[in-house]
C-alpha cells in the first residue's frame, strides 16, 4: 500500500481524441479548474484531420501528445495509452468528459484498501441533458460488474496481466469484456460515489452507425464467449428479439446487421471462449452494471 504519496507520482490521465479538439480544450480547462494541474496527462490523437490548432503550453499542465497518422481506433489507442502511463494508476477520461466535483485522492485511497481492484466506476453526469449516465446507487462504494468508459481509474499492473483491452472488438463493450475477465481471475470493479465526472457527450466526430452495429455484434460475441454454455441459447435469443425490436423503435438497422455479424462472427473468434461457470455467472449477474 503505498502511503504520504503525492497524487502525481501515483495517478496519470489518459485520453483518446479525433477531431474534437474544441471538446479536448473544455476537458483541459476543467482538469485545470479540478486543481490536477501537477499530474501526468498523456493525450493519443488517432489521425484527426488537423494538427491540434491551440498552444497546449498554455494550460500549465504536464502534457505528453502524440499524434498518430492512422487511425486504429479508440481501443487500440487505449491500449496504448495504458503501455505510456508510468504511474500505478491511470484516470482515464473521454475529450468531453471530465472530473467535476469529489475528491480523487479519495478515490485513490480507497482503492488502496482493495487488493482485488481491477478499476473504479464513478458517477457520470451529464450537464447538457440534465441526466446521470451512471448514477450512484449507494453512498459508500460497493462491486459492480464493469465501468463506463467515458470516466474510471484503472489499477495498471492488473490492467497488463489480463493483456489490456480486446482489440478484435473494434469498438464499443470493451469495458465489459475486460471486467468479465477480472472477474474471473477474482479482480473486481468497484463504484466510488465520492468523485462526480461531467460527460458532455459531443456528436462531433461520433458514428453513430458504427457505434450501433459494433454494440450490437460486441454484445453477441460477449455472450458466446463468457455466458455459461447452458444458459448461452436463451441468452443470446434474449439479445436477438430485444434488438429486433429496438431496431423496429429507433428506426436504425446498425443495431439488427450489427447482431447479424455477430453471430456470423462467433466462429471466427472461438479462442477467445472462456465461459463462466453457472455459479460465477449468477454472482456476475446479481451485481449493480456499474
Amino acid at each position: 500500500m503505498i502511503t504520504n504519496f503525492n497524487l502525481s507520482e501515483v495517478v496519470s490521465i489518459g485520453i483518446t481524441t479525433k477531431n474534437r479538439w474544441r471538446d479536448l480544450q473544455v476537458t483541459l480547462n476543467k482538469i485545470v479548474d479540478a486543481g490536477l494541474t501537477s499530474l501526468p496527462i498523456f493525450i493519443i490523437d488517432d489521425n484527426s484531420d488537423q494538427s491540434c490548432p491551440f498552444d497546449l503550453a498554455k494550460y500549465s499542465l504536464k502534457i505528453e501528445l502524440q499524434r498518430f497518422g492512422e487511425s486504429q481506433g479508440l481501443i487500440v489507442r487505449r491500449n496504448q495509452l495504458a503501455y505510456m502511463i508510468r504511474t500505478k494508476y491511470y484516470l482515464s477520461l473521454d475529450d468531453d468528459s471530465f472530473p467535476m466535483s469529489g475528491s480523487l485522492q479519495a478515490a485513490i485511497d480507497f482503492a488502496e484498501t482493495r487488493e482485488d481492484l481491477f478499476c473504479l466506476s464513478f458517477p457520470i453526469y451529464n450537464p447538457i441533458l440534465g441526466i446521470h449516465q451512471n448514477k450512484s446507487l449507494q453512498v459508500v462504494p460497493y462491486q459492480v460488474r464493469f465501468f463506463v468508459g467515458c470516466g474510471h481509474l484503472i489499477k495498471l499492473e492488473h490492467f497488463y496481466l489480463l493483456g489490456g483491452y480486446c482489440e478484435e472488438l473494434v469498438h464499443q463493450g470493451e469495458e465489459q469484456e475486460l471486467a468479465a475477465r477480472a472477474f474471473q481471475t477474482g479482480l473486481h470493479c468497484y463504484h466510488f460515489p465520492g468523485y462526480t465526472i461531467h460527460h458532455l457527450v459531443s456528436a462531433a466526430g461520433r458514428n453513430w452507425h458504427r457505434m450501433d452495429y459494433y454494440g450490437s455484434r460486441n454484445m453477441v460475441l460477449w455472450n458466446d464467449w463468457f455466458v455459461p454454455r447452458q444458459q448461452k441459447l436463451v441468452k443470446q435469443s434474449r439479445t436477438l428479439i430485444s434488438r429486433f425490436f429496438h431496431t423496429v423503435r429507433v428506426r436504425r438497422l446498425g443495431l439488427l446487421k450489427g447482431e447479424i455479424a455477430g453471430l456470423r462472427d462467433i466462429a471466427h473468434f472461438k479462442s477467445n471462449r472462456n465461459e463462466m461457470s453457472p455459479q460465477l455467472y449468477k454472482q456476475w449477474c446479481s451485481l449493480p452494471e456499474y
